[in-house]
């Protein structure tokens, strides 16, 4: 396995500000630097099979990608990175920017922080995770530092991006193989009192572990409740806190306003020290057989009270064209569809109107039958399909009928669709249409 080594440098402004965010490049060399990146890109290493967390899900929302990760390893931190193959669609895999951590769900960039805006699809399976992966190119932190580990040789190192007004370019930058000894045995961590740390010292190899203390409640992060600045701690707060918080409202009164439909009252207002604000709300009475409804026709608009009208029970309407009408022996028409298990239609009136055609329909015998499961109603009459010379109409109603369905379960008019059709015989020839109109309750059947 090659050995790899670290290079160290920092990003500022000509005053020695920090330059957070810089875009760096790592370019082996001869480099082409007329390019941002450059090219080519160098290797650098990374820590992938340190940590190899399982991944169950990935999705896309609104320019993140968003991985479902089996545990979260120490070295997942928003701003490092962490890189993904093996995942099928492949718009998932590459080396991203970690933007947030919740619980095991990992949201991601792309590794110069800027959004996703093409959707990688629905995800189908695999994938493979391996953490501290450091692409190429990266960012500086905040404090404008970077860093990288490369093998030993001569590199170009190219910054840019909108923080410095032109590219900066490090030419003929020596990675070399570190070498020497040193005395340190033991590294120890302490913290203020509001954390606690654990794994200190570390003398051999460790974790130093950084945790928030338990605090009493009731408490606040605070400065000191008087005199100079100090340093903030937990503490309760005092008066001197709520500087500015106190008003001076003495009444507070209180009406109520409710449609039409409510009669209301309010007792209790104003409350000028202490005292209780009591709505009471009831219903008006309203004339027998009506409705909370919106308006019988016309727009939208404020709903009330009212007789119901034919618009507002349920209702189709089917257009039988002449083709439909010569095949109704062998293909009957729905008018309804299947409500769905557990209810049955209860057709209260059906409207037919005719509309004449050039030629009469001749009928052979088999009366026109609507069906609901065993519920069925002949027309006593064919007649009103018989009419010719256009545009004459003629309109036939027939009301609810009744019948007794075979019992079973479920029961035969258990989710069944209204039909129209022909018990024998199509009509033959014939080119009027219809249209029919049905008025219907839906019942349950349990």
């Amino acid at each position: 396995m090659s050995t790899y080594f670290r290079y160290d440098k920092s990003a500022s402004s000509v005053v020695g500000l920090a330059l957070p965010g810089v875009s760096v490049a790592v370019l082996t060399q001869p480099a082409v630097i007329t390019t941002q990146p450059g090219s080519p890109l160098a290797t650098i290493w990374n820590a992938a099979l340190s940590n190899a967390p399982t991944l169950s899900l990935a999705t896309w929302a609104n320019g993140y990608i968003t991985f479902t990760l089996g545990s979260i390893p120490s070295d997942v931190a928003v701003g490092a990175y962490l890189s993904v193959s093996g995942i099928n669609p492949v718009g998932y895999n590459g080396i991203w920017q970690i933007y947030s951590i919740t619980g095991l769900l990992v949201t991601v960039t792309q590794s110069n922080g800027s959004l996703i805006t093409v959707t990688p699809g629905t995800y189908v399976s695999g994938g493979t995770v391996a953490t501290s992966a450091l692409p190429n190119p990266f960012l500086t932190d905040q404090l404008g530092n970077f860093f990288f580990y490369a093998l030993p040789g001569i590199y170009t190192v190219q910054l840019y991006g909108t923080a410095l007004p032109t590219q900066l370019v490090l030419a003929d930058q020596n990675v070399v193989a570190g070498g020497g000894s040193g005395s340190v045995t033991s590294v120890g961590l302490t913290m203020p009192a509001e954390f606690s740390v654990a794994g200190s010292p570390v003398s051999a190899s460790g974790t130093l572990a950084v945790t928030k203390s338990t605090e009493n409640a009731n408490t606040v992060w605070a400065g000191p409740t008087s005199g100079g600045a100090a340093q903030p701690a937990f503490r309760a707060l005092v008066a001197a806190d709520l500087t500015g918080v106190g008003g001076t409202v003495s009444s507070v009164s209180h009406t109520l306003t409710v449609p039409g439909i409510f009669s209301s009252s309010v007792t209790g207002s104003p409350v000028t020290t202490t005292g209780t604000l009591a709505d009471t709300i009831t219903l008006v009475n309203e004339n027998a057989n009506t409705v909370w409804s919106g308006p019988a026709s016309g727009a939208a608009g404020v709903p009330a009270f009212r007789a119901l009208v034919a618009a507002d029970l349920p209702q189709t309407v089917t257009a039988l064209t002449s083709a439909n009408i010569l095949a109704l022996f062998g293909t009957p028409i729905t008018l309804v569809p299947a409500p769905g298990v557990g209810f049955r239609i209860v057709p209260l009136v059906i409207q037919i109107v005719f509309f004449g055609g050039s030629i009469a329909y001749t009928d052979a015998g088999g009366a026109v039958s609507f069906v609901a499961g065993s519920a069925s109603q002949a027309l006593v009459s064919n007649g009103i399909f018989l009419v010719t010379i256009s545009p004459n109409r003629a309109i036939q109603q027939i009301g609810s009928f009744s019948a007794t369905d075979t019992a079973g379960n479920p029961p035969t008019d258990d989710n069944a669709a209204l039909v129209i059709s022909k018990v024998t015989n199509n009509f033959a020839a014939g080119n009027g249409t219809a249209k029919i109109t049905v008025q219907y309750l839906i019942l349950a059947t349990t």
